[in-house]
């Protein structure tokens, strides 16, 4: 797959620059972000999606059921919501109650099945699915939120815009789970010519329906307070999107999908190099810096406190206005046939670079891919990859260190016999089996560690090839060291994929984990980045997407990112 676009992508940044953990961690979201493909394709497709039970009492207690109709298959999408008290509303991952538990199936859903899942959809982990079964998750309310809305709506009138915005969704999820979980549908069978074939599909619609499903809760609920209470204009439900907490367990993801992570990173990279060698027209420098203002009155009413890690995006407002200026200050020289020979955007982001912070250069990368949609054409189909890691027994010792050579400079500059660069290791929790982070030699667990240090296994290997001569083959060093296979299939299933590799140390003590956290939430397609802590973040999804009932009736213009408060007028 690598192969199949290798064309405009000579100006690639290399991975010593894109796979450091602090640019990775400022990643935005781009078009290629997997819920803005979504998006895309139901709109292309004209899905249907149409409410079929919705048997919920006067509080909003009960289930629900959607049936989907693509062109390539029919889908059913259940809620169940269930009252629970407030001590057991909370965002971990050990909770063992939600406000909504919720599922994407195949087909129909069955009397039998609704009463089986009825049963085992509320118990999540503790549940059981099956092969027609393709996402599993659930919520808990945003309560002052949805609240409110109810409340507003109740008495006949819009609830405060302001404060929808600020929040951005009536429903947060903790954890969408997918490819085999519970026994649920595994990732393969979402592979090829399935609706949802591409990487996370079908978990970003799962979120994308109970974005619906809320909407028409609080209606309801309303309705049964008041047979007069208001509906939620179109314009102040695009407010509102769907939240979720997300903490460590998509740290080891990413470092065991090395290949996905590649993917998913070179398909960015491939768009970015072609936008960077567009030769600007006038109009195209009017609407970027038309994009930077959108973006730049997003940041600017973003009630997001000030985090250490991240740039305040009150700052970054700042920097998009400064920005601004210089886009016109770069494409005055659009007509210089001198420019011709190298494009305007790459002294462009040569100037980004070399007077803005980090979050702002990678915030501009995204602007410059958002800017020419052809360059993502052919990408946004490639999200998938093959993730195993096989071993080639019969590579010499020479072409392995060879690949070393190439890919694994950074590994080099930690030195492991300094405590501080192992003061991490990474285990599975007894009781979720969810990966957690211990401080070493005070927390339990060192023994029971993740192979999540990465840069200390490759020194090993590479400690152990000095005695090996490079006609050797592979096979036969394994044979006599057999602990370290693991490391030498990573390294051999890597060739050439240079984007593979998170290009830190992920025990030392200055670790980070929120970046990568961050990075793939970005990927997903995340907005309003809320640190809790360096380990877990709250974000937003779909807040400004096209609405269930727009689906194949309007003339779709991908540009809702971003989206601003509407003028009073609006929601009349």
């Amino acid at each position: 797959m690598v192969n199949k676009v290798i064309i405009n992508t000579d100006a690639l940044r290399p991975a010593s620059e894109v796979m450091q953990i602090q640019r990775l961690g400022v990643m935005r979201s781009t078009s290629l972000s997997f819920l803005r493909i979504l998006c895309r394709k139901m709109m292309r497709e004209a899905w249907k999606i149409e409410q079929t039970a919705f048997d919920l009492d006067k509080e909003g207690y009960g289930e629900a059921l959607y049936t989907i109709t693509t062109p390539k298959g029919q889908y059913t999408f259940v809620a169940l919501s269930r009252e629970i008290s407030d001590e057991n509303r909370n965002d971990r991952v050990i909770s063992e109650k939600w406000d909504v538990t919720f599922a994407l199936c195949e087909g129909d859903i069955s009397d039998k099945k609704l009463k089986r899942m009825k049963q085992e959809l509320p118990k999540q982990e503790m549940g059981r699915g099956d092969v027609t079964d393709l996402v599993w998750s659930r919520a808990n309310k945003s309560e002052r939120v949805f609240n409110h809305v109810v409340e507003a709506l109740s008495k006949g009138e819009q609830p405060e815009l302001e404060m929808l915005y600020d929040i951005g969704y009536l429903y947060r999820t903790t954890a969408v789970y997918g490819n085999g979980k519970f026994g649920i549908a595994p990732y393969e069978k979402m592979k090829d010519n399935h609706t949802f074939s591409g990487a996370f599909l079908a978990q970003m619609f799962a979120v994308y329906m109970l974005r619906h499903f809320s909407f028409e809760m609080v209606e309801h609920i309303a309705r049964n307070r008041n047979p007069q209470a208001a509906t939620l204009n179109p314009e102040v439900k695009k407010l509102l999107g769907t939240g979720n907490a997300t903490g460590l367990g998509m740290v080891p993801y990413l470092i065991s999908h090395p290949k996905l992570l590649n993917q998913w990173i070179w398909i960015r990279e491939v768009a970015l190099a072609r936008a960077k060698k567009k030769h600007p027209s006038v109009e195209d420098c009017q609407r970027l810096v038309e994009n930077l203002q959108q973006v730049d009155t997003f940041f600017e009413d973003a009630p997001i406190p000030n985090m250490q890690v991240f740039e305040n995006p009150r700052d970054l407002a700042k920097e998009i206005e400064e920005i601004s200026s210089l886009v016109q200050e770069v494409c005055s020289t659009i007509n210089n046939t001198e420019q011709q020979e190298r494009s305007v955007w790459f002294d462009f982001t040569d100037k980004v670079q070399e007077r803005f912070t980090i979050e702002a250069q990678e915030l501009i990368n995204s602007q410059l891919i958002e800017l020419y949609p052809d360059v993502i054409t052919d990408l946004e189909h490639q999200t998938n990859a093959d993730d195993g890691l096989h071993l080639i027994p019969e590579m010499s010792i020479g072409a392995l260190r060879e690949i070393i050579e190439n890919q694994y400079k950074w590994a080099f500059q930690y030195d492991f016999t300094e405590p501080d660069e192992r003061y991490y290791f990474w285990y599975r929790s007894v009781e979720k089996e969810e990966p957690r982070i211990g401080e070493r030699n005070v927390d339990p667990g060192d023994e029971l560690a993740m192979p999540m240090n990465i840069a200390e296994q490759v020194q090993q290997l590479a400690t152990e090839l000095q005695e090996c001569e490079d006609h050797q083959l592979v096979a036969a060093f394994l044979l006599k060291k057999p602990e370290l296979r693991g490391i030498v299939r990573r390294i051999q299933s890597l060739d050439g994929l240079e984007y593979g590799e998170v290009q830190t140390n992920l025990t030392g003590k200055d670790l980070l984990p929120i970046y990568l956290l961050r990075c793939k939430l970005a990927v997903f397609g995340a907005e309003r980045f809320d640190p809790k802590s360096n380990r877990w973040v709250r974000i937003t999804l779909f807040q400004g997407a096209p609405l269930v009932e727009e689906i194949g009736t309007t003339s779709f213009q991908d540009d809702w990112f971003y989206p601003l408060l509407p003028k009073a007028e609006e929601i009349k």
